[in-house]
């Protein structure tokens, strides 16, 4: 190419030599931060201090209708007689100290006629407000029924500081509740964070002594876990089978299932189940104590441990639970509402399962050795008894926190 051609080239390329030259040129989309300067203007309180400016072209028409319809206008770059829009913004004495935040049209051509005209100006509350609710609008769903409001301090509170999310929630709480109840995915964080929470007070009231004699409340030991089970029923539905087991009650687990029937007077079983699917089958649940002996304290032939006594109390009261539920129920058991009326579903009831949950495998060990000779007596009585399934509290702990785990994984 020759010096002629190169001046001709050279000639040709916009030289911008003012604010708005320099606007007509920026690409849009594209995010400019100047070099830090010493602040000689503006609030008395940021004059000498450090400051940056930043540049962005955020739409190529100022004047462009509400409308979402592209009709695939071309759009020269160098020549915006609708307007370009410039956001431009000021940073002053420290990081993410937002000073200033000002909307400019940009008119004109560079080197020839451009020009800014401002079009908003926005002082530091206002441009903190505004970078607030633009964080905010990531996280709105478009499909929500309600209108939520959020306090700006409660939101600021968070945006500046995310450990101090604890101390928004508390601000306003009903303004958190109502964006989770509107988030599926955050009702599953809230879920699973809820479970993590019950099992600590599971593996809590099973090693702490005192913690277990607190949530007595003058009842008996067996009320305790009646009770934690009736407030956690998830821990039998996904620890006892490999059904899914639901309870029967939703408010209670105990129900009476014999001598008249489930509805009335009777043989009571602690908790009173089904299997879910298309066909719901009965299943009985005996809850006994965490500390109950497994094992009789002294073998009963060399290397052979029978079982304790509260093992085989359970045993046989979950077998006569179990005949006598069969000869009262039949074969299917109708399902009734709260005012005693049919619902036309039935649960088969002729074969319940039974479970029984006692002890802890903890007690087969010492220093955290297992006894051989106490694990195999243990195993083998479990594994030829048809019913009940005899499960033990540390077991039920372990199953329900590998689902919990597995949750949180498939979050």
């Amino acid at each position: 190419m020759s010096d002629l051609d190169w001046q001709a080239l050279f000639a040709s390329v916009p030289h911008p030599e003012t604010d708005a030259d320099y606007a007509t040129l920026r690409t849009l989309g594209r995010t400019i931060i100047g070099r830090s300067f010493p602040l000689t203007y503006g609030h008395p309180d940021d004059i000498g201090h450090p400051a940056r400016t930043i540049w962005q072209i955020i739409a190529e028409s100022a004047d462009a209708p509400g409308s979402f319809d592209d009709e695939g206008d071309e759009v020269e770059l160098h020549q915006s007689p609708g307007g370009r829009v410039q956001v431009k913004a000021r940073v002053v004495r420290e990081k993410g100290n937002v000073a200033e935040i000002r909307f400019e049209k940009v008119t004109g051509r560079v080197n020839h006629d451009a020009q800014l005209t401002r079009l908003l100006n926005l002082d530091r509350d206002a441009a903190n407000r505004l970078i607030d609710m633009c964080v905010a609008l990531r996280g709105v769903d478009p499909a929500g029924g309600e209108t939520v409001r959020i306090d700006e301090h409660a939101l600021a509170a968070f945006l500046e500081n995310p450990e101090a999310l604890t101390s928004a929630y508390v601000e306003s709480p009903d303004k958190f509740k109502a964006l989770i109840e509107a988030d599926a995915s955050a009702s599953d964080v809230i879920a699973i964070a809820a479970r993590r929470k019950t099992l600590q007070r599971f593996e809590e009231l099973l090693s702490d002594p005192a913690a277990f004699e607190a949530e007595r409340e003058g009842g008996t030991r067996e009320s305790v876990w009646q009770r934690f089970f009736e407030q956690n029923p998830w821990l039998l539905g996904v620890g006892l089978s490999g059904h899914l087991l639901t309870a029967w009650d939703k408010g209670r687990l105990e129900r009476v299932v014999a001598g008249h029937s489930v509805a009335d007077v009777g043989k009571r079983v602690d908790a009173l189940l089904t299997t879910t699917g298309i066909v719901r089958s009965l299943a009985f649940a005996e809850i006994k104590l965490h500390d109950d002996d497994l094992l009789e304290n002294a073998s009963y032939r060399p290397g052979t441990w029978a079982p304790s006594r509260a093992l085989s109390g359970g045993i046989a009261q979950s077998l006569v639970t179990i005949e006598r539920a069969r000869n009262d129920l039949g074969e299917w058991l109708g399902v009734r509402d709260d005012d005693g009326f049919r619902t036309g579903e039935d649960v088969f009831s002729a074969a319940p399962r039974s479970f029984l949950i006692i002890g802890r495998l903890e007690s087969l060990t010492r220093d955290g050795q297992v006894h051989t000779d106490k694990v195999r007596s243990f195993e083998l009585l479990r594994a030829n008894l048809n019913a009940p399934e005899i499960l033990t509290y540390d077991e039920v702990l372990a199953r329900a926190r590998w689902t919990v785990d597995v949750s949180m994984e498939a979050g």
